[in-house]
C-alpha cells in the first residue's frame, strides 16, 4: 500500500528579495499529501510570496521547491500541475459558469464528452449543479468562490494553492465557505495550501499552520499546538485576543522571573467573579472595574480596569450579568511571559497548592 502520509511539497532554503527588501528569508519547510495547511501571518510577514513560488508565479534567489519528489524551480507555472484559486475570482465575466469551469481543459484540448463529464462532477461537487447557464454577474459571492475553485480542480491538479479565498466574501457566508472547503478538501485528499492573515479562519480550516513574519518562519504546527504553546514572543502575541500586563506583579501568586519583556494574558486565562458570587483561590483574586461589556450573543466580552491593566474576559450567557462600572474580582489562571525571543508560561502557583477557598 502506498504511504499517503509521504511529503508532498517541500521548501529547502528558499531565499528571495525584491530590490533590498528580503520577502523570504530562508524559508524551508515540508508538507505531507493530502493536508490542508495555512499559510498565516500578518502582510507583508512573506506568506504570499511563498505562495507564489510554489506555484511558479515568483522564482527563488536560492534553495529548491520541491514537489512530489521533483526540483521545480525551473520548471513553468503551467506545468507544476497546480490549482490556483485566486481573491478575487478571476471568472471570464462573459462566459457561463459551465465555460469557466471547462476552460483550462479545452485549452488543452480533452474532447468535448470528457469535458462534459468533468465538468458535471464538479457542479455536483460544488453544490451549483442547474447553474451552469448562469454568468458569473448572476452568482454570489459565495457561488461565484465555487465556481473558481471548481475551475481550479477541473485539470485534476495534485496540489491546490489558494490566495486567500474568502476576504472578498461577506462574513455569513465566509463561515460557511470555510466549513464547505474543509469538507470538500478531506473528501478529495488533495494537497493543499491557502494563504490567510486571519487567525480564526486557520485555526478553523488548518490541519497545520506555518506562521509567517516578517520574510521567516516563527512556528509550524497544528492549529492546538500552536495557540496553546507559542514557541516565539511573536506567536505569543499574534495568537489569541491578548492584553498586556504592566506589571504582572500587581496579580498574586505567580512565579517571580527576572529579565521580563512582555506580559501577555488571554480573555481565557482571566475568570470573572461578582462580588456575592463564590469565589475559588479567593487570597489570589484581584479587585477590578468593569470598563465596558459587550453583548456577542453567544457570550458577553467584558473589559476590566486592574490597577493600571486593562483585561479582556468572557461571560457566559448562563452566568449572571454583569454590568459597566460595576466591581468585581479577577482571578488569572495564566499568562505568557516573554523574555527575548523566549516564551515562558506561567501557571497562578494558587492552582498547584491547596489554597482553595469556597
Amino acid at each position: 500500500m502506498a504511504d499517503t502520509m509521504q511529503n508532498y511539497v517541500e521548501l529547502q532554503g528558499i531565499n528571495k528579495h525584491f530590490g533590498s527588501f528580503q520577502a523570504s528569508d530562508n524559508i524551508s519547510f515540508t508538507i505531507e499529501k493530502g493536508k490542508l495547511v495555512a499559510l498565516l501571518g500578518p502582510s507583508g510577514s512573506g506568506k504570499t510570496t511563498i505562495l507564489r513560488m510554489i506555484a511558479g508565479l515568483e522564482t527563488p534567489d536560492s534553495g529548491n521547491i520541491v514537489i512530489d519528489g521533483q526540483v521545480v524551480n525551473e520548471i513553468p507555472a503551467s506545468r507544476r500541475g497546480i490549482g490556483f484559486v485566486f481573491q478575487n475570482y478571476a471568472l471570464f465575466r462573459y462566459m457561463t459558469v459551465y465555460d469557466n469551469i471547462a476552460m483550462g481543459l479545452k485549452v488543452k484540448k480533452i474532447p468535448k464528452a470528457q469535458i462534459k463529464e468533468r465538468v458535471d462532477s464538479l457542479l455536483e461537487l460544488v453544490s451549483l449543479k442547474g447553474m451552469e447557464n448562469r454568468y458569473p454577474n448572476q452568482l454570489s459571492g459565495g457561488q461565484r468562490q465555487r465556481v473558481a475553485f471548481a475551475r481550479a480542480l477541473a485539470p485534476n491538479p495534485q496540489l491546490l494553492l489558494l490566495d486567500e479565498p474568502f476576504a472578498a466574501i461577506d462574513a455569513k457566508v465566509r463561515q460557511e465557505l470555510r466549513s464547505w472547503l474543509k469538507e470538500m478538501i478531506g473528501k478529495l485528499g488533495i494537497t493543499s495550501i491557502f494563504v490567510t492573515h486571519d487567525q480564526d479562519e486557520a485555526i478553523e480550516v488548518a490541519d497545520e499552520i506555518i506562521l509567517t513574519n516578517q520574510g521567516h518562519i516563527e512556528q509550524i504546527g497544528t492549529p492546538e499546538e500552536i495557540y496553546r504553546n507559542p514557541q516565539t514572543a511573536f506567536t505569543a502575541s499574534f495568537f489569541g485576543q491578548n492584553a498586556e500586563l504592566p506589571d504582572y506583579h500587581d496579580f498574586r501568586s505567580f512565579a517571580e522571573l527576572d529579565h521580563v519583556d512582555r506580559v501577555l494574558i488571554r480573555p481565557e486565562f482571566v475568570k470573572v467573579y461578582k462580588q456575592d458570587e463564590k469565589i475559588q483561590y479567593e487570597r489570589t483574586a484581584s479587585e477590578g472595574i468593569v470598563e465596558s461589556v459587550s453583548f456577542r450573543g453567544d457570550r458577553t466580552e467584558l473589559r476590566i480596569r486592574v490597577n493600571d491593566a486593562v483585561l479582556a474576559a468572557k461571560r457566559n450567557p448562563g452566568e449572571p450579568a454583569i454590568r459597566a462600572g460595576e466591581a468585581v474580582k479577577v482571578f488569572l489562571y495564566r499568562i505568557f511571559v516573554t523574555r527575548g525571543n523566549e516564551v515562558i508560561p506561567l501557571e497562578n502557583l494558587a492552582l498547584q497548592t491547596d489554597m482553595v477557598v469556597f
